[in-house]
């Protein structure tokens, strides 16, 4: 009869076996935030030395930072700059913003995963796979800030191109023979605001299409950029120029196929671009087409337009029965408006292109559904007006795989948070985080990670300014 090769004292209960990797885990985060205190207090005593002549040391302050390890106290040194500015250079030094738990680490890669799903998922994923917790309300604050200093960067830059004539930030190099281009709005539920929907209106510009690698028919746009608009000191079509500026030579793109579903603020994008050509947009002339004269005769109707038919596509019309709902008459004024101004051929026709490489456009409203609507829309969300615009822009950084480049960029350091404190003569400076900790001890014992301090824990986060 077989033997077990383990003797009976080194076997674990199953509750205690199933949960080695945790146990390592956590000693190893624990180890880690000793260590990572150790290392922040020598890298605090190595800039004392680097400090700029005119540097007056003030004192020592203390702040909990939320690492992949979990939180880490961090003390280190106050001083007042030359102009009687409160600078911590240990926090210049690591990037880290005042009154922001987490590491710019911690806080990138969170405020990436909240613009695809929900803010409390992101906190409950993060706290499973690291040791540190982030309430819902640190993470929408986190993306809160990250949308407000990307739209005022894009503000910034539109005064300093158009009104002051300056060039952009960054040159776009890439040069194509033909750039497509789409727009279109989404509305979105809003709460506390003067009035219920607002309109994110969103731009895509692409190369072109490649095949699919899948069995399944279709195709993929070839460079495709995004834009959103969200600034009142710039028109859409200046926003969105200067965007893509970014990265091609638009002075140098030989023509630009320009879609849409006939907005006046897309079609105003013509004038904005030299050489351009305007396609209408096929899902919207389709279901126009079926709404004012039914599926049948709608069909034959759309098929005609778009292929530039226009003495057919006028008979149809004639012989067509109309419809009598409000929305067929809203469809008909609309249908037959293009009927007169002869709008709705495909792109292709008004070239006479017959490459096989060529497409004719449409691919805003899936772009749409999968960029806007599906994060932002259904399940009972309504939001803010900034924060819908702050969730479009950082979606826009994402999608246009810009963001961890875009969030690692240096940026001006803000107003130190200790400023105010410097410059009082009314009370001595202090640590005005400190009462906290001392009254909250369990946060920092030997059982910091038990279940129930970890609930704590998200609790007071969910409270903290960061």
């Amino acid at each position: 009869m077989a033997t077990s090769i383990i003797s009976s004292s080194e076997l674990l209960d199953a509750g205690e076996a199933s949960a080695w990797e945790e146990r390592i885990f956590q000693e190893a985060c624990a180890w880690a935030r000793e260590k990572a205190e150790g290392m922040l207090q020598r890298w605090d005593d190595r800039l004392l030395a680097e400090k700029p002549d005119g540097w007056q040391g003030v004192g020592f302050r203390e702040r909990v930072v939320m690492t992949r390890f979990g939180e880490v106290q961090v003390r280190r040194r106050l001083y007042k700059d030359e102009d009687g500015h409160g600078r911590f250079l240990l926090d210049e030094h690591l990037g880290l913003p005042p009154r922001q738990l987490a590491t710019p680490a911690i806080a990138e890669k969170a405020v990436e995963v909240a613009t695809e799903i929900g803010f409390v998922k992101t906190g409950e994923l993060f706290e499973s796979l690291t040791e540190g917790v982030l309430s819902a309300m640190s993470i929408w604050r986190l993306l809160q800030d990250t949308g407000a200093r990307r739209l005022a960067e894009e503000r910034a830059e539109g005064k300093a191109v158009y009104e002051e004539g300056q060039s952009p930030r960054e040159s776009g190099q890439r040069i194509v023979e033909r750039l497509f281009i789409e727009g279109d709005g989404v509305w979105v539920r809003l709460q506390r605001e003067g009035k219920a929907w607002a309109e994110i209106k969103v731009g895509i510009a692409y190369e072109g299409w490649e095949p699919l690698a899948e069995a399944r028919a279709g195709y993929a746009l070839v460079g495709k950029r995004i834009y959103v608009h969200g600034v009142e000191n710039l028109s859409f079509w200046e926003g969105a120029s200067l965007s893509w500026s970014h990265h091609w030579d638009l002075s140098r793109i030989g023509e630009i196929v320009l879609g849409g579903d006939g907005a006046d603020w897309i079609q105003r994008g013509s004038a904005h671009f030299a050489a351009s050509i305007w396609q209408l947009d096929g899902f919207h002339l389709a279901r126009a087409c079926r709404r004012a004269v039914g599926r049948d005769f709608g069909r034959l109707l759309f098929q005609a337009i778009r292929e530039g038919r226009w003495e057919e596509a006028a008979q149809l019309w004639q012989e067509a029965p109309k419809r009598k709902k409000s929305t067929a008459r809203r469809a008909q004024r609309w249908v037959e408006t293009c009927l007169i101004r002869r709008q709705g051929a495909d792109w292709r026709i008004e070239r006479g292109e017959e490459s096989v490489t060529l497409r004719g456009l449409g691919a805003m409203e899936g772009n749409n559904a999968h960029f806007i609507a599906q994060r932002m829309k259904g399940k009972g969300r309504s939001w803010s007006l900034r924060g819908a615009l702050h969730m479009a822009k950082v979606r826009e950084l994402v999608q246009n795989r810009t963001f961890h480049t875009w969030y690692r960029t240096p940026k001006p350091p803000p107003a130190s948070p200790e400023e105010h404190m410097l410059k009082s003569t009314k009370r001595k400076p202090r640590d005005v985080a400190s009462w906290l900790r001392v009254q909250v001890p369990i946060l920092h014992s030997a059982d910091s990670q038990q279940d129930w301090v970890r609930n704590l824990r998200r609790h007071i986060n969910g409270h903290l300014l960061n």
